[in-house]
């Protein structure tokens, strides 16, 4: 079987559909156990991260696709790589699928997408899924919206949203946003700028928008800059510039709450089982747990996975 053709497998797609129905109400979120005893530490930090960063009024549902490596291991195509799906708000992933090599993952992100029956989410994407065949099928086939990062791979529409955007920032303050942010070690601020934009620039288009990112030290000096150009089909009306600057913030939870997740507390890297199916099986089985617990609303999985020594306890957390 080629694995540029792999189909899901029944099992593959429940845990996905399970953790969508949770997080949509459809179904009853899970219960975990709790060591008696202080809240989490995580749990505060949460607490105080979103009193830091509140979620504008009428923000829509959201999720951000992403790929990632499954290092060692190995098929007889190639090296094993992931796409998945992650809900912005709980955490939990609504789908994943399997490509042969980087180069893949756009076709698998279309296929992802296709299995999924979320419309009107809202789809967070990096610059390697701007594409107008990703455009089309999100905003035609699936009657979503996009928030899409414009880079080297789509020259034209980056060079249309840059003309659209330029100006001293005074010419701007009426559309646009900033958020500051404090931690790990150092400041940040994201200033977003919004202008309409149409079908021209890309499938679908409704705004442009230009993303400024300062970071510096704790001291207050800036040291760094960048800015990133993007493409959204939400129209004004549904998203204006901290909406968009909010969607841009949430796409990074793919990175922080799984990936890392499953690199360092699920020590995925290291697996020993690199050949045939099983590492794709062991992500998924890595998912179901991060699922689960997130839906549980624990913050830290490292915590919730001691709460959950006893076998009865982890069936329990499924009805089972």
């Amino acid at each position: 079987m080629s694995w540029g053709r792999w189909t899901p497998t029944p099992w593959t797609r429940g845990v996905g559909g399970w953790a969508a129905d949770v997080a949509r109400g459809v179904v009853a979120a899970p219960t975990l156990p709790r060591t008696p005893g202080p809240g989490e530490r995580e749990e505060r930090r949460a607490a105080q991260r979103a009193g830091e960063h509140p979620v504008p009024d009428g923000v829509l549902p959201g999720a951000a696709v992403d790929g990632k490596a499954l290092r060692g291991a190995r098929t007889e195509s190639g090296r094993v790589f992931l796409v998945a799906a992650l809900d912005h708000t709980s955490g939990a992933v609504l789908g994943q699928r399997q490509v042969p090599s980087k180069r893949g993952e756009g076709a698998a992100a279309r296929d992802l997408l296709t299995g999924l029956d979320t419309p009107g989410m809202v789809w967070t994407l990096d610059a390697l899924h701007t594409t107008k065949t990703t455009a089309r099928l999100i905003t035609e086939d699936l009657h979503g919206h996009y928030v899409l990062i414009v880079k080297g791979n789509q020259p034209l529409a980056r060079a249309a949203a840059a003309r659209l955007l330029t100006g001293p920032d005074a010419e701007w303050a009426e559309t646009t946003a900033i958020e500051d942010d404090r931690g790990h070690g150092r400041i940040e601020r994201r200033a977003i700028r919004v202008a309409p934009a149409d079908q021209t620039l890309f499938p679908g288009a409704a705004q442009a928008f230009r993303l400024r990112r300062d970071t510096g030290g704790l001291h207050g000096v800036r040291t760094g800059k960048e800015i990133v150009f993007g493409i959204t089909s939400l129209p004004a009306a549904l998203a204006g510039p901290a909406h968009l600057n909010h969607y841009e913030r949430r796409h990074w939870v793919v990175e922080n709450r799984l990936h890392w997740v499953r690199d360092v507390t699920f020590h995925e890297d290291h697996s020993q089982l690199r050949t045939g199916t099983a590492p794709r099986a062991l992500a998924t089985f890595r998912n179901l747990a991060v699922s689960a617990i997130r839906l549980a609303g624990r913050a830290n999985i490292a915590h919730a996975r001691r709460d959950l020594h006893a076998h009865n306890d982890a069936f329990n957390t499924y009805g089972i």
